[in-house]
């Protein structure tokens, strides 16, 4: 009986101390970091082409943390290669914006001190029937004038504007977040891209109506 329970007695340590390695097995693998996200494979190199019924979308910040290890090429070094995708319109293709120094040049210039880092990305352009365009909206009582203005589609758009604005939609649905009362479809609007054109900036601009809340003063001029 003695020696019995003495080697139940080894086993029953035996298989406590496989127990053991296997929860400090486990506790080690749980504490490893987590895999990055899907889209940090993406925070290297230039930003990606935007493909057709795509835009460009951009982030400009004076105050991102520096990170030498991630750092964006000479002479940026003092930018970030990439950060969190944010401020967007449309829906990102991606989660990380990356750095542009095309855009970050043209900033510089044109903001003192010259210290901004520009990130840009890519977003699926949410196009509209301009058939669907309400042109008696800003007939109606407290309706206000809205506007959109976002970068012409590098590699054009399905139902494109004509020429010379064949990187424009002929309408687009601007979305919740731009607008009082978003319509189904805004036109493009001809001058104010026009206007952007003359200033250097190959943008494409929509306008609608939307009706104003009451008692803000807001309206149509």
């Amino acid at each position: 009986m003695g020696f019995f329970n003495w080697a139940r007695a080894r086993r029953l340590s035996a298989a406590a101390l496989g127990s053991s390695v296997l929860f400090i097995a486990v506790a080690c693998s749980s504490s490893k970091p987590k895999p990055a996200d899907s889209a940090s494979g993406e925070d290297n190199g230039p930003p990606p082409a935007c493909n057709k019924d795509e835009v460009r979308e951009y982030l400009c910040d004076d105050l991102l943390p520096f990170n030498g290890e991630k750092a964006a090429a000479e002479p940026y070094q003092t930018c970030p290669s990439s950060v969190g995708v944010k401020g967007n319109v449309f829906k990102p293709t991606s989660g990380v914006a990356r750095f542009d120094p095309t855009r970050t040049a043209w900033t510089r210039k044109r903001v003192p001190p010259g210290h901004a880092c520009c990130y840009s990305w890519c977003s699926t352009l949410v196009l509209a029937d301009a058939g669907d365009v309400d042109a008696a909206s800003c007939q109606q009582p407290n309706a206000m004038r809205e506007r959109l203005c976002i970068s012409s589609a590098e590699a054009g758009v399905s139902d494109s504007a004509a020429a010379p604005n064949e990187g424009c939609a002929a309408a687009v649905s601007p979305p919740p977040s731009v607008s009082f009362t978003p319509p189904k479809a805004a036109a493009l609007d001809l001058q104010a891209t026009a206007e952007k054109r003359s200033q250097g900036v190959s943008e494409c601009c929509y306008g609608w109506c939307s009706k104003a809340p009451l008692g803000t003063g807001l309206g149509a001029k």
